[in-house]
Formats: structure tokens, C-alpha cells, sequence
């Protein structure tokens, strides 16, 4: 009756794949039965045998590697041992120590004495899905299932039973679902790690009392509402190392999640970036946060106004413009001396760079030619110069001193290696974050910033906050992070001072639970119904207009720049002009000052030197060259 019994309750699990553990002295007459009694219910069992007589527990291999393979593939199992009672507590206290336990595994222990010893108790965890079966009765076979209570305690619940009577389970299925389980955690307390990080979480910490305060965040709100939903409460504690933790590393992980990973709290939220590295450690729920990966950067400072007279055009075009007024002169030259019979003077020359030197400057000139080719290219050097060039000019000349130019922003990662490796920039990363971790473990230019910043006398620094404050302050620092946060404190610090880059890659955020946490689908099926509501979004919004409430009204409100483009300033505002604005002007008066004084300088040196040439190349001539009317 016994093997009959325990084939119909292993019948009935929900799994189509089955590992059947004894030990070396099982009768194989009861194998075979159950065995056979599994495949006929569609079930495939592999078998293993313990060897109990090995030393140093070594006859456990075979099952370890085999929950190794099957949690890293995320392969739905149901184990079965059929063990002594040493043999059960130190199977299960494998589980607990290589932190194997997974959702989709369920161990089955057929128990053989009468009652499931305390040891065996103790080393139940919440993460795991523990089902005794026991036989204390003649003709029933009691099963227990540690996840019958949602209070997260380490008892064994009676959840079912077979009767000989009825030759069948009492329910179905045989054990009950977490999700409804844990629909009401029943006023069930969890211990909460909080991090002081706007606008997720606003926390005030007390050196004199050692307490926090938390005052609000939307992550608050959020935990406040899960809370509300599922019945549950929440103490709010600061933990030893203030921060989150990016990997597991040695055999440890620091930060909020090292807590987790340990099962010593159950959850963390507080704008936690989903990583792979994370994943290995701790379980995330449904995503409560689609953020962007930017880095920030001080506002591009004011380019220097003494050159803002070459700046209406690029380098590409000054050279264009020098060589057409360089080659105006001696082409005007030469139609007057095809015109003149091939025969000219010095003085024609002259005047002809003098008369196009005019034109470009747009004004009058005293001569005019007769020739019909001299007055069309003089005709051409006016369009060009006036409705071309100049206008041009005066344009862009206009619209630069209406909006003075700013220095180019660096706006991805490949600017930010080379001012990195060409200059004395630096790079800062929150410590034990998401992006200290994709810096270490990444590859490219990834590592290539990573080798950079390891040279540099601080690279990793405590809060967000801190980064802030030192971008703010210097020209040559970087901040890395998530774009929203980034969006926040900006405007906490001032917009004005700082410059946001082109989104380097999505990153999402979620909520952080143990290894096998039993209620992560209910947490889910609530993000889920917010997300899909646009209620997330709302929430993070109330939070950037309770910061525009509390700045003063007199205060203007920018927009911080990003990307390729700058964010408006007062720049933009209509402003006197003042000598700063203007002082490129004066610089080229000065320079025309200095060369006219060279030129009068060397004329007086030169005085007596030369003998006089007398000019008489228009009245030879008056019919190509006369005097204009006036």
C-alpha cells in the first residue's frame, strides 16, 4: 500500500521531468514500481544513488552538479529523495550553503520517520520549495509544504493529504500556489534597506541619534502602495555600507544587495539598475524605471570674443574668401590691360587692387571703365561681394553677437576618451552602481575609459550628490550615471551649470528580491498594472513639481543642455552691448592702426630714395580710363 500511495501523490506534481534520489540500499523492486509509474504519467525520472559510506559528503556531487545545470537553465524539476533523516538535513543544508534555490525547483522528501526532525527546520529558507510527505497514520500520507504561510517563517504547513480510503488527494493540486498564497502577507513586517538618492528617496540621516528619517521619493510612494495592496508592513533601516553593489566578487558583495543576496533582508528599491552581474546575486521584479545611461558634464563656457569677427565662417570657407579678394585685383588688371592694347603701368595695377579693395567693402568708387567686360566683372565683384559675402557675413556676425558661441560639448563616449587621454580630464562613478560595474566589466572603449580613470587620484566617490558638486565646481570633471537622476539634480544644482550627453545605451530599473522569493509575481502583477497605466510616470513627475514648488518664483527655470545641443541661457536674452561683446572690432582697428603706422613709417624712410615717375596713362588715353561724373 505504501509504494501504491507514494506513486499516485508523485503523480500528481506539476513537472514533466522528475530526478528520483535514494540511497545505495533502496529496494530496486520500489524503484521500479515508482519508476514506472511516473513515465505512465508522463513524468521522466533520472535516478541517482547516495553512497552514504563516502567521506566528506562527496556522494552529493553528482546531485549538486545536476541542480547547477538545471537552475542556470531555468529547467522547471521536481527532486525526490527518498533518504534517512542525516541524509535529508544534509541535502538540504547543501541547498542552503551553494544557494541553490530557485522557483522552478522543488524538493520532495519522502519522510520516514514519524515526525520531520528540528534540524531539518532550520535550515528551511523561504526562497526554497521544501514538500514533506509523511506517513504517521495508518493508511494517510500527510503532505507539508513550507510555503503555506505568507509570514516567511521556517514551519511546515499541512497543505494536502492522500487517504486509503478514497484512494485520492484531498485537493488539487497537490500543493497550493504562490501567488495566491501571498495575496495577503497578513500585516507581515519586512526590514528595508533605504539610500539617500533624489528624487527616488529623500532620507535625512542623524549623527547624534543614529536614526534616519525618510521624506518621501517616488520609490517610497511606490513600496507605500505595494504595501497598501498586499497588506504587508515595512521598517525603513540604513544599512552598514551605503550603497547598492554591482557584483559578486570573491565570494562577497558589498552594498545593499550583498544584504539580500545573504537573506538576511527580503527586497530593496531605490532606482536599481538591472545588470547581469546583479542578476547572479539577487532577483529583480518588472521594471519600474526605463531610464538612459548619459554622462554630465560643466556647461561649454563662452568662446572668446576677441575672435568673433572669423567666426560667421567655418575654416573651410576663409580661404575661399582671401584667395577671391587676393585674385580681384590682378583679374581686373588684366581685362583694363587687354583693353588698353596690352600696354599698362604700374599705376594701373595699383589703382585696380585699390578699386576692388573698395568694392569688398562696399563702397563708392570715384572711377569707371568703359569696356563692357571691366564693367561686368565689376558688376559680378558687387553681387558677390554685397548680396554674397558680405550679407553673409553680417548675418552670421549678427546672430554670434546677439548669442555669443559656446565651446562644442562633449556629447559621447568617444569625445570623452580623447579629452580623457589628451588632456586632464576626469571621469567619476558612483561606487558599487550600475555604471561602476558596466566600467569594470566592460570591453572596447569601455575599457579603455576604465584604464584611464584608474589612473586618476579619484575615480569613485560615496553619493550622486557629491559628483554633482564637484562637476559644478570644475571644468575638467565627468559624472557618469542615469539620465533621470542626472535630470533631477540639475535642477537641484542649477541647469545652468551643467550639460548632459547623447544616451549612451537603455537601462531599466527594478525592484530587488531574494533568490527564489515566492512572492515576486505578485509584486509583478502590481508594477505591471501601474506601468501599463502611465502611473509610474506620473509619480516621477510629481516629483519634479514639487521641486519647481520650493524654488523661489524669482528664479528663472532652464533646461539643462544635452546632447550635440546647449541648453538656453541668459545668453539668449536681449542685453546691451557691452566692450566685452565688442572688443574683436577694436582689436582689428588696433591692427589697421599699427599697419597704417608701418606703411607711413616706411613712406618716411623712403623719402628722397625714389625719383618721381610721371603718370600719363589717362590722358593718353581718356576714352578707356576717364573720371567718373559726380
Amino acid at each position: 500500500m505504501e509504494c501504491s500511495a507514494l506513486s499516485k501523490i508523485l503523480s500528481t506534481l506539476p513537472t514533466s521531468n522528475a530526478a528520483l534520489i535514494v540511497d545505495d540500499e533502496q529496494d530496486e523492486q520500489w524503484l521500479n514500481f515508482v519508476s514506472d509509474n511516473l513515465f505512465k504519467s508522463g513524468i521522466l525520472t533520472v535516478l541517482y544513488r547516495l553512497h552514504s559510506d563516502s567521506t566528506n559528503n562527496s556522494y552529493l556531487q553528482a546531485f549538486t552538479d545536476d541542480i547547477k545545470l538545471r537552475t542556470s537553465g531555468f529547467l522547471d524539476t521536481v527532486y525526490v529523495f527518498n533518504v534517512d533523516t542525516n541524509a535529508a538535513e544534509t541535502i538540504l543544508q547543501l541547498v542552503m550553503t551553494e544557494n541553490v534555490a530557485r522557483r522552478n525547483i522543488l524538493l520532495v522528501f519522502l519522510w520516514q520517520d514519524l515526525f520531520v526532525s528540528r534540524r531539518f527546520r532550520d535550515f528551511l529558507q523561504e526562497g526554497m520549495r521544501v514538500c514533506v510527505v509523511i506517513n504517521n497514520r495508518y493508511g494517510v500520507f500527510q503532505v507539508l509544504y513550507n510555503q503555506a504561510r505568507p509570514d516567511g517563517g521556517k514551519g511546515l504547513d499541512l497543505v494536502n493529504w492522500w487517504s486509503h480510503t478514497t484512494e485520492s488527494m484531498f485537493h488539487s493540486p497537490l500543493l497550493p500556489p504562490a501567488i495566491k498564497t501571498y495575496q495577503n502577507f497578513n500585516g507581515r513586517i519586512f526590514k528595508v534597506p533605504v539610500l539617500h538618492k533624489p528624487p527616488w528617496n529623500f532620507v535625512i540621516y542623524s549623527n547624534i541619534t543614529n536614526k534616519i528619517l525618510v521624506q518621501g521619493g517616488r520609490d517610497d510612494k511606490l513600496l507605500r502602495l505595494l504595501s497598501n495592496k498586499l497588506n504587508f508592513k515595512y521598517e525603513y533601516f540604513d544599512p552598514p555600507d551605503r550603497s547598492q553593489g554591482s557584483a559578486i566578487v570573491n565570494g562577497t558583495m558589498q552594498g545593499v544587495l550583498g544584504l539580500i543576496w545573504q537573506r538576511d533582508v527580503e527586497m530593496f528599491i531605490g532606482d536599481l539598475t538591472v545588470t547581469y552581474e546583479r542578476s547572479l546575486a539577487v532577483e529583480f521584479s518588472f521594471l519600474t524605471l526605463t531610464d538612459s545611461e548619459v554622462f554630465l558634464t560643466h556647461s561649454p563656457g563662452r568662446l572668446n570674443e576677441a575672435l568673433a569677427l572669423i567666426r560667421p565662417f567655418q575654416w573651410q570657407v576663409w580661404p575661399a574668401v582671401v584667395t577671391t579678394v587676393l585674385l580681384a585685383g590682378p583679374l581686373l588688371y588684366a581685362l583694363v590691360w587687354s583693353a588698353n592694347g596690352w600696354t599698362s603701368t604700374r599705376s594701373n595695377l595699383c589703382d585696380c587692387i585699390w578699386i576692388t579693395t573698395t568694392i569688398f567693402l562696399r563702397q563708392s568708387i570715384p572711377q569707371a571703365y568703359t569696356p563692357s567686360r571691366v564693367r561686368l566683372l565689376m558688376v559680378t565683384l558687387y553681387l558677390v561681394s554685397t548680396y554674397v559675402i558680405g550679407d553673409m557675413y553680417s548675418a552670421n556676425l549678427t546672430s554670434m553677437l546677439a548669442r555669443p558661441a559656446r565651446e562644442k560639448p562633449i556629447s559621447n563616449l568617444e569625445q570623452l576618451y580623447q579629452v580623457m587621454k589628451y588632456s586632464d580630464f576626469q571621469l567619476l562613478v558612483e561606487k558599487h552602481s550600475a555604471s561602476h560595474a558596466v566600467l569594470e566589466n566592460g570591453t572596447g572603449l569601455y575599457k579603455s575609459i576604465w584604464e584611464k580613470m584608474k589612473s586618476q587620484p579619484i575615480y569613485l566617490i560615496e553619493s550622486t550628490e557629491e559628483g554633482m558638486l564637484l562637476v559644478r565646481e570644475q571644468k575638467n570633471v565627468a559624472l557618469i550615471g542615469g539620465r533621470e537622476t542626472f535630470l533631477y539634480e540639475t535642477r537641484r544644482f542649477g541647469a545652468h551649470h551643467f550639460h548632459l550627453s547623447e544616451k549612451l545605451y537603455t537601462r531599466y530599473s527594478a525592484i530587488a528580491l531574494q533568490i527564489g522569493c515566492p512572492f515576486v509575481h505578485n509584486f509583478n502583477d502590481i508594477l505591471m498594472r501601474l506601468f501599463e497605466a502611465g502611473v509610474l510616470t506620473k509619480m516621477t513627475q510629481e516629483e519634479y513639481r514639487k521641486l519647481e514648488d520650493t524654488r523661489p518664483s524669482n528664479e528663472e527655470k532652464k533646461d539643462v543642455g544635452e546632447g550635440r545641443g546647449q541648453a538656453e541661457s541668459e545668453d539668449t536674452h536681449r542685453m546691451a552691448a557691452s566692450m566685452e561683446m565688442l572688443q574683436g572690432a577694436f582689436f582689428l582697428l588696433l591692427a589697421g592702426y599699427l599697419v597704417a603706422g608701418l606703411i607711413l613709417f616706411a613712406e618716411w624712410c623712403s623719402i628722397g630714395k625714389f625719383k618721381p615717375v610721371k603718370l600719363n596713362s589717362i590722358e593718353k588715353k581718356p576714352d578707356l580710363y576717364k573720371k567718373s561724373c559726380m
